[in-house]
């Protein structure tokens, strides 16, 4: 009987061992395979980390010098002197921005990265105001504030009177310098934003050409970083009516543009000969004009917009900026007529946070928060003109933040950075 029971206990012994044996088995080859997953997944990381960490070093060089580096041709760069290791460079202008764009190669494996950039930062030498020397005092009434250095005609700042009204502000305390009899000229980058300009470069040169009339779609995203730009055009007036549009796309018209507020823009850029951006309107844009641009009531322009007029030729122009709007970003006016009465007007209670300058006449009764170049400057009653006249205007480039990067207005050489990265 004991032998009976022992050769059945043997006979189950064996079935059990070999199931041990396949469970020890499979539950070993799970670690390993755990374990080599956790290795593949620890070298991902590392490659990836690897490789955004040499693009973006690779980026900063090409931000640091980014003026020794052309436009539009790849730049191939070696890492640590190896062969596994490289960065293809690269650079294209975007209005008054430009976009760089890195990408880093390891064994195969590449990771790209692109930003926007500008090269404006503020520092302590930064101006609030400069004006020409002109033999003239600048005038002050009503409730004006400027906080800032300033360059100014020596014989500086004086209590004004307009019809009756006086000045009413604090007394200006900051550090004022002689400045030069001319004002110092506008970047030729930013010159060359023209409607002309335009057409010889978005219509021949890497561009989808997409007739308006031919454009039904509501929304239209186009990536900066793989994807031509799209040129949206038309011989006449276009009107962007509850349209989101987003990327790498040029709007061209020969007559005009008209912005409605239920449109959503980011990013895109605007040419005609007249810009009108309708009551209401929220988001990012640069709009380039040769004639008039207006920014009508509570509109907000956000971080990083342009907007700008190039006239080349005789007569006036106007930019303007309605009340309760804002801009943050840059405006400026650039005429080539000297006898022009071309005129960049900021309304009462709208505000720029950025940078203004304008070759011609500046008329400011809202506020600049940063730096403001004008030839001249003046003040217009239902009544009158007033030259070398201020009221009731607020200049504080100690309001502008100081993560703000701009664009190089007037050639100074400045170094900026990141205004946004690009995914």
């Amino acid at each position: 009987m004991n032998r009976l029971i022992s050769k059945r206990t043997d006979g189950y012994s064996l079935p059990f061992a070999i199931l041990i044996f396949i469970i020890v088995i499979i539950l070993s080859s799970s670690l390993i395979l755990t374990a080599y997953q956790k290795e593949i997944v620890i070298y991902r990381v590392i490659l990836t980390e690897k490789l955004v960490t040499n693009a973006n070093s690779a980026l900063n060089i090409l931000i640091a010098h980014s003026e020794k580096y052309p436009y539009n041709q790849e730049i191939h760069l070696s890492l640590y002197d190896s062969t596994q290791d490289s960065v293809i460079l690269s650079k294209e202008q975007w209005g008054a921005f430009d976009i760089l764009q890195a990408t880093a190669h390891h064994k195969g494996q590449k990771k790209t990265l692109s930003a926007m950039i500008g090269s404006y930062t503020q520092d302590s030498s930064s101006l609030a105001l400069f004006i020409p020397e002109s033999g003239k005092s600048i005038a002050l009434v009503g409730n004006v504030n400027i906080i800032g250095n300033c360059k100014l005609p020596e014989a500086k700042f004086t209590e004004g009177n307009v019809e009756g009204k006086i000045f009413t502000g604090k007394p200006i305390k900051s550090l004022i310098k002689t400045s030069e009899c001319i004002l110092p000229p506008l970047n030729e980058n930013i010159t060359k934003l023209t409607l002309n300009q335009a057409m010889d470069t978005y219509m021949e040169y890497d561009s989808k050409i997409v007739p308006i009339d031919d454009f039904k779609s509501d929304s239209l995203s186009v990536s900066f970083i793989a994807d031509s730009t799209i040129t949206l055009y038309s011989n006449k007036r276009i009107i962007l009516n509850k349209k989101i549009l987003k990327g790498k796309i040029v709007i061209i018209s020969k007559k005009s543009i008209i912005i409605e507020p239920s449109s959503n823009l980011s990013d895109v850029i605007c040419f005609a000969p007249y810009i009108q951006i309708n009551e209401g309107f929220c988001g990012n844009l640069q709009a380039y004009a040769s004639d008039s641009i207006t920014i009508k009531e509570n509109c907000n322009l956000t971080y990083p917009s342009v907007i700008g007029i190039n006239k080349e030729t005789h007569g006036n122009a106007k930019l303007s900026i309605m009340q309760n709007s804002s801009l943050y970003g840059i405006a400026f006016m650039n005429i080539t007529d000297e006898a022009s009465k071309s005129v960049l007007n900021i309304s009462k209670n709208s505000i720029i946070k950025g940078q203004v300058y304008s070759n011609s006449y500046t008329e400011i009764r809202g506020a600049i928060h940063g730096t403001l170049y004008t030839k001249k400057i003046i003040l217009r009653t239902n009544s009158s003109v007033y030259e070398n006249t201020i009221m009731d205007a607020d200049i504080n480039i100690h309001k502008l933040s100081n993560n703000y990067i701009g664009i190089d207005l007037i050639n100074e050489g400045t170094k900026g950075g990141v205004i946004k990265w690009i995914y």
